[in-house]
């Protein structure tokens, strides 16, 4: 039980890394962004924007970008779910 919870609040704090890194990257308010925000909402419109935003979001958790890590990446959620995934393998 005390794992789970132990997950759950890295989970959360990752959310919430990848919400600021997020509002910095784009100029946004944290506060105006959560996990259901879409990318191209907040500008992040192209492959390459995407690209560009997963390459330095990774970058700031000293992930490296891979090949395809983009791919599939719509919301803030789902960045923060590849992040999790990724640091989950590393760890």
């Amino acid at each position: 039980m005390k794992f789970t919870v132990e997950r759950k609040l890295m989970t959360n704090s990752i959310d919430q890394q990848v919400i600021d890194f997020t509002a910095a990257y784009t100029g946004s308010s944290p506060g105006a962004i959560n996990n259901s925000t879409t990318l191209d909402s907040l500008g992040i419109v192209t492959k390459q924007d995407v690209v560009d935003y997963v390459t330095e979001l990774e970058d700031s958790f000293d992930l490296m970008y891979e090949e395809g890590d983009a791919n599939g990446i719509v919301t803030v959620g789902d960045a923060a779910a590849l992040i999790e995934r990724k640091l989950g393998e590393n760890g």
